[in-house]
C-alpha cells in the first residue's frame, strides 16, 4: 500500500470517528430532552392531538398506505445499495476486475470508448458499433490463447503502469503485441500489451450508469458515507426505540385519563352523548365517540383547572351532565 493510500485510510478513520462522536452527542442530547419532556407532560397536547387524529378511520387507512410505501421504498433501496456497495468493495480489492466463472465484470473509468472519433474511419468501414460510456459496467469473456484475438476486438488489459485499460485492437504486430486505441481517441496507446497482459475480451454486454456508484462507493469518501449512514441508522433506531417506549407509556396514561365511553357504554345509554375534554387550555369536543373539534378555552370555569388537571365532562342528548371527572395529572418521574 502506497504512503498516500495509508494517509487517506487514516484520514478516513478519523473522519468516521469524528462524525460518529459528534452525531452521538447531538442526537443523544435530543433524545434525552425528548424523553424528559414526554415524562414531564410538556408534550401532552401534541400527543393528544396525534392520538385523536390517528383514530379517524380515513387517517388510519392513509397511514397504512404511507407505512407500506415507506417500507417498500426502504427495502428497495436496501436491495439496491447493499449489493452495489459489496460489489464496489470486492471490485476495489480486485483492481476493478471481478471474475465470475469465465466472465469478468469491469467498471469503465473513462470515456475513451464512448464515441467514434472522425479519424478512426475503420470503425465506420467495419460497422463497429459496440461503444460504451464512462461509468458503464461491461462484461468480458476469458480468452485462452492469443490465437483467439483478432483485429478490432475490444480487450481489457493491464498497461505498464498497472492501470486497467479497455481499448480496441487496431493491429497485431509481428512480435505478437497489440496496437490498441480508444474509439474516441485519435492516437494509439503508447504501451503495446502482449497476451499475458490481457484480462478479457468485451462481449458487447453492458449495464449503463451504475459504475458511477461503484466507483464512488469504493472511494474513501464513499466508504465514509456508507459507514456513517449505517451508524446513523443504527443509532437513530436505538434512540428512537427509547423515545417511542416513553411516548407509548405517556399515551397509555393519557388514554386512561381521557378514556372515552366505549361502544357498550354508549349503547347502554340509549341516547346520543357528547364528551368534552378540558386540558392545558384546550377543549376537545367528541360526539358519539367521534372527534368534532379542538378549541381554546376562553371563558370557562375549567380554564385555570385545566392547566394542571384533566377534566372530562360527559352529557346525554338532553344536555344533562351525567358524568364529570376531575383527574389529577400526576406527572411521571424521569
Amino acid at each position: 500500500m502506497k504512503s498516500t493510500e495509508i494517509i487517506s485510510l487514516i484520514v478516513t478513520f478519523i473522519g468516521i470517528f469524528s462524525f460518529a462522536t459528534i452525531f452521538t452527542i447531538l442526537y443523544g442530547n435530543y433524545a434525552s430532552m425528548s424523553i424528559k419532556e414526554l415524562k414531564s407532560g410538556k408534550r401532552d397536547i401534541e400527543l393528544i392531538d396525534e392520538v385523536v387524529y390517528e383514530r379517524q378511520e380515513k387517517v388510519k387507512r392513509r397511514n397504512e398506505i404511507v407505512v407500506t410505501i415507506k417500507n417498500v421504498f426502504f427495502y428497495l433501496t436496501l436491495f439496491i445499495v447493499v449489493p452495489v456497495f459489496i460489489f464496489s468493495l470486492i471490485s476495489r480489492f480486485t483492481n476493478n476486475a471481478i471474475m465470475i466463472g469465465d466472465r469478468t465484470v469491469m467498471v469503465v473509468a473513462s470515456g475513451s470508448m464512448s464515441y467514434k472519433a472522425e479519424t478512426n474511419d475503420y470503425l465506420v468501414t467495419n460497422n463497429l458499433n459496440d461503444q460504451f460510456s464512462k461509468y458503464d459496467i461491461i462484461i468480458l469473456e476469458k480468452v485462452d490463447s492469443a490465437a483467439e484475438l483478432k483485429v478490432y476486438d475490444t480487450i481489457a488489459f493491464v498497461n505498464d503502469k498497472g492501470t486497467n485499460i479497455i481499448h480496441r485492437i487496431k493491429s497485431i504486430k509481428y512480435d505478437g503485441s497489440y496496437e490498441t486505441r480508444g474509439d474516441a481517441v485519435e492516437v494509439s496507446d503508447s504501451y503495446n500489451p502482449v497476451f499475458p497482459d490481457v484480462i478479457g475480451r468485451y462481449t458487447g454486454k453492458k449495464i449503463g450508469g451504475i459504475g458511477m456508484f461503484v466507483l464512488f462507493f469504493q472511494s474513501y469518501a464513499g466508504i465514509i458515507t456508507i459507514v456513517s449512514l449505517v451508524y446513523c441508522l443504527l443509532m437513530i433506531d436505538r434512540m428512537s426505540e427509547k423515545i417511542n417506549k416513553v411516548q407509548l407509556e405517556r399515551i397509555e396514561y393519557l388514554e386512561k385519563a381521557l378514556g372515552l365511553l366505549d361502544e357498550t357504554e354508549a349503547k347502554a345509554m340509549q341516547a346520543a352523548y357528547s364528551e368534552t375534554i378540558y386540558y392545558k387550555g384546550f377543549a376537545y369536543q367528541f360526539k358519539d365517540g367521534e372527534f368534532i373539534s379542538k378549541d381554546e378555552i376562553k371563558d370557562s370555569l375549567y380554564l385555570e383547572k385545566s392547566s394542571n388537571t384533566i377534566i372530562k365532562e360527559v352529557t346525554s342528548g338532553d344536555s344533562c351532565v351525567i358524568e364529570e371527572e376531575i383527574i389529577k395529572n400526576d406527572e411521571q418521574g424521569e
